[in-house]
């Protein structure tokens, strides 16, 4: 009996052996970004403490994709200091980069610039943020410049919350210019009785009214306006309508308003006069000479559309195969969905075409071929030749390693079409980065790398075990 006992440990003890020694981390686990922040340029004396600079955070994918948290990270300088420091909580086993957003000024010094190590002026570098892990910090210099003596050459003011219905008290002015401050601010209306601009402290904005912002500004202390002139003001990207620029004081920029209007929606548009022409050789363009479109709105209201109300989609070069051309209803977006389709007639070419071809391939999902390259071809169905499926082959675009995801992709190894772009596993097993659903953070947990193996020693130390005791049973009754 001892014998039988110690065989079947020994064997136990052997399978255990080789069963893996340690499991990956769950997915969904989370690591710490941190930022350090520098501020240089600064003279002693000059107090950078309490000072915040904000950043917008990126998440890299090995696809070449980037996905934007939802949540900033805002650094603080610490107290009489020049450097600061910040961090949050993300999901682990990605990298990371940042790019600054907004930052505060410092007494009377602008920033000069911003600069990340190793990563240029327009974004960090990229840290890996393991699971349970912490990174290393991702470092900003912000460089500032005294405003002594600074000229202000230009002048742009954003102004939001003007719109239609909306509460007058609801308007901001903000200014990407540190040379200036903002006083003070009037929303008026325009009072055509009295030909004058009379101030407006309440009320919500109506449309077919004309209505105009004041802004008074003033000086940082040290630097010069006196080059700043009213072609050099903009409010919203559009030049004032009056700017006044004294020695002195204040500088006042009065600027009238856009005249907001009510927006009826159009439900749909009607071909209410056809084209004077509607038959067609291939080859030819589509003309809209005498065509009239018209509008019409949700309360059943109606308009002709200008010819710039509409957009004309295929109608270039008709070939024979073709039996509309759709308009398009122009909202602004470029991709309304208000549209309608107008039969037209594309008969033969009779001429004397020779189709043309080069070297270059044309595919769809499936198939490539070649057809003429003549830019006014009449009938390019017709031209149509070396019509062949396509050859895929596997290409590695980047090989995976220990620690990163690779890629691949298909290629048709006749006309180099591709798709099919597929990570390639981590060498030791690990997950590959993918994007998460929805924009959230995926923080979904999986089983662990090597769970199936367990299993998998596990019934091969019972299946040892059990032949490790019909072993030593069958020999003892050999004995007896």
């Amino acid at each position: 009996m001892k014998k039988q006992w110690l065989s079947m440990i020994l064997v136990l003890c052997m399978v255990l052996c080789l069963a893996p020694a340690t499991a990956r981390a769950e997915e969904g686990e989370t690591g710490t970004l941190r930022i350090t922040v520098n501020v240089w340029g600064l003279d002693e004396g000059v107090d950078a403490g309490g000072k915040t600079f904000t950043f917008k955070v990126y998440r890299y994918y090995q696809s070449g994709g980037k996905y934007e948290l939802p949540t900033s990270l805002v650094v603080t300088i610490g107290e009489n200091e020049r450097t600061g420091e910040g961090s949050m909580e993300v999901l682990g086993g990605y990298r990371y980069f940042v790019v600054e957003t907004a930052h505060d000024d410092i007494d009377d010094y602008r920033l000069a610039s911003v600069t990340y190590p190793g990563g240029g002026s327009n974004e960090s570098e990229m840290v890996w943020v393991h699971e349970n892990g912490v990174s290393v910090p991702i470092k900003v210099n912000n460089n500032f410049e005294e405003l002594a003596n600074s000229q202000i050459t230009s002048l742009p003011l954003t102004v939001t919350g003007y719109a239609l219905n909306a509460d007058v008290s609801a308007v901001a002015v903000t200014k990407m210019e540190t040379g200036v401050t903002i006083q003070s601010f009037k929303i008026k209306q325009y009072n055509a009785a009295a030909g004058s601009w009379d101030d407006l402290a309440s009320g919500t904005f109506q449309a077919d009214t004309k209505y105009a912002i004041e802004i008074f500004l003033g000086r940082v202390a040290g630097c010069d306006s006196t080059g700043l002139t009213r072609d050099k003001v903009t409010v919203n990207g559009k030049e004032v309508s009056v700017f006044e620029n004294p020695s002195t004081g204040d500088m006042r920029v009065l600027h009238e308003l856009e005249v907001l209007k009510v927006v009826k929606k159009v439900k749909r548009i009607e071909i209410t006069t056809p084209p004077a022409k509607t038959e067609y050789k291939a080859g030819e363009d589509f003309d809209p000479t005498g065509m009239e479109v018209t509008a019409v709105y949700e309360d059943d209201s109606t308009a002709v559309l200008p010819e710039t109300g509409y957009t004309i989609f295929h109608g270039e070069n008709l070939q024979r195969e073709r039996t509309y051309v759709t308009i398009q209803y122009n909202d602004g977006s470029g991709s309304s969905d208000v549209k309608v389709n107008l039969p037209i007639t594309v008969n033969p070419y009779k001429g004397n075409h020779e189709h043309t071809y080069g070297n270059s391939w044309y595919s769809d999902d499936t198939s490539h071929w070649h057809q003429c390259t003549a830019e006014k071809c009449p009938a390019l169905s017709d031209s149509t030749k070396d019509l062949a499926s396509h050859t895929f082959v596997w290409r590695v675009d980047k090989a995976a390693t220990a620690t990163e995801t690779g890629l691949k992709h298909e290629e048709c190894t006749v006309c180099g079409f591709e798709r099919n772009e597929t990570e390639i596993p981590t060498r030791h097993g690990g997950r590959p980065d993918t994007k998460p659903d929805g924009g959230a953070e995926n923080t979904a947990t999986s089983p662990k790398t090597g769970d199936a193996g367990i299993a998998l020693y596990a019934g091969l130390s019972l299946l040892a075990l059990s032949g490790s005791g019909w072993v030593v049973g069958k020999k003892r009754r050999g004995e007896k």
